[in-house]
C-alpha cells in the first residue's frame, strides 16, 4: 500500500473519530447519521489492516485472512445472539447499521480492527506467546467499550440471575473474547513490524480506549475510564521500549 495511500487512510479515520467523539460528547449523534458508528468500524478495521501490511507480506494473502477473520467471527455472534453462546444473553440494536439476520455487519469490523491492533502490540517471538498477549489485548479494550456500548444500547445484555457480571456484562463474555481472539491470531503469521509501526499501533489502541474511556464518563461509568487510562499507558510503555531499544519486535 502507497504511502500516500496510507496517509489518507489514517486521516479520514482521525476525522471521523474527532467529529464523531464531539458529536457523541455534545448534542449526540442525529439519528441521520445512525450509520455512523458502523462506518467508524469499518475505517478502524482497514486502518488497522494498513497498519498490519506495512510490513513485507503478500496482499492478497493478508486480505484472505482478514475476510477469514471477518466470516469467522460474524458466525460466531450470529450464533451468540441466538444460543447465549458462548458470550452470553444479548441482542444487537440498529445503532450499529446494517445487519443480516440480527447481528451487524460492522461488528466483524470490530473484531478485526481489535484483534489486528492488538496482534500489532504483543510479543512477536512466537505464536503462543503472542496469541497470550493479543488475547490480553483485546480483553482489556473490551472492559472499556462493552459497558459503555450497553448503557448507549448499541446491544443489550439480558440479566439473569446468579450470572456473575462486570457492570452488567457477563464475565464468559470475557472469557470467550480471550479465548477466540487468541485463536484468532494464530491465523496470522509472524511479522517482524518496524518500530514506527508499532508505535502507530500504540497510538490507536490508546485512542480506542480513551473514546469510550471518555463516553463512559458521561453515561457516569468510572471503572472503564480507570481502565481505559491504564490501557493507554501500558500502550505507551510498549511504544517507548520499541523507541528506546531499536527493536523490530518484542
Amino acid at each position: 500500500m502507497s504511502i500516500r495511500m496510507s496517509r489518507s487512510i489514517r486521516l479520514v479515520f482521525l476525522g471521523w473519530y474527532t467529529v464523531g467523539l464531539a458529536l457523541m460528547l455534545s448534542v449526540g449523534v442525529p439519528d441521520s447519521l445512525g450509520f455512523a458508528n458502523g462506518i467508524f468500524l469499518l475505517l478502524y478495521a482497514i486502518y488497522a489492516v494498513e497498519l498490519y501490511g506495512r510490513a513485507a507480506m503478500d496482499e492478497r494473502k493478508l486480505w484472505a485472512r482478514v475476510i477469514a477473520v471477518g466470516v469467522i467471527t460474524f458466525f460466531v455472534e450470529w450464533i451468540g445472539v441466538r444460543t447465549s453462546w458462548p458470550f452470553g444473553d444479548y441482542s444487537y440494536t440498529p445503532l450499529l447499521g446494517w445487519a443480516l439476520d440480527g447481528v451487524p455487519i460492522a461488528i466483524a469490523c470490530a473484531w478485526v480492527g481489535v484483534l489486528l491492533n492488538g496482534i500489532l502490540l504483543s510479543d512477536g517471538h512466537s505464536r503462543w506467546k503472542r496469541a497470550l498477549h493479543t488475547g490480553l489485548w483485546t480483553v482489556l479494550i473490551d472492559l472499556v467499550l462493552d459497558p459503555v456500548a450497553f448503557v448507549r444500547e448499541m446491544w443489550i445484555w439480558t440479566d439473569h440471575e446468579g450470572v456473575v457480571a462486570y457492570l452488567g456484562v457477563p464475565i464468559n463474555n470475557f472469557i470467550s473474547w480471550f479465548l477466540l481472539s487468541a485463536l484468532l491470531s494464530l491465523v496470522f503469521p509472524l511479522v517482524k513490524h518496524p518500530r514506527l509501526v508499532r508505535r502507530e499501533a500504540a497510538r490507536l489502541m490508546q485512542l480506542i480506549l480513551l473514546m469510550f474511556g471518555v463516553l463512559g464518563i458521561k453515561d457516569g461509568l468510572i471503572i472503564p475510564l480507570a481502565i481505559a487510562l491504564i490501557g493507554a499507558a501500558v500502550a505507551e510503555g510498549v511504544a517507548r521500549i520499541d523507541t528506546s531499544t531499536k527493536k523490530l519486535t518484542i
